[in-house]
């Protein structure tokens, strides 16, 4: 079975979320890890304005928090049958082959 540009669209976008999902867990143990050293409360802490010396890991987290949210819903779109094809997902170059759930297909 061949997958569609739609359904290799999604594979994009899924790989993307979990590449995001993995940086975005690595950045949140980091900043928890110096929010305990340091013993500041999570407010406090996890405030740019208060924490310039994380403000920009903190703003980073967000930034992969909302990238991700992005990308779920368009899977959530391509789920209901639309069409995911035009939206820019950066990856790294695809493989010739794509092997999922037993579906064997060939990128250009």
């Amino acid at each position: 079975m061949n997958a569609s540009p739609n359904d290799l669209a999604l594979i994009a976008v899924m790989r993307r979320y979990f590449l995001l999902k993995d940086e975005a867990n690595a950045l949140k143990q980091r900043m928890e890890a110096a929010r305990k050293d340091a013993g500041e409360g999570i407010d406090r802490f996890y405030d740019p304005r208060l924490n310039a010396a994380h403000a920009d890991d903190i703003l980073a987290w967000h930034r992969l928090r909302k990238e991700q949210e992005e990308l779920m819903n368009l899977a959530a779109r391509w789920g209901r049958g639309g069409s995911i094809e035009d939206y820019p997902v950066e990856t790294e170059r695809p493989a010739e082959t794509v092997h999922m759930l037993g579906i064997h297909a060939v990128t250009d």
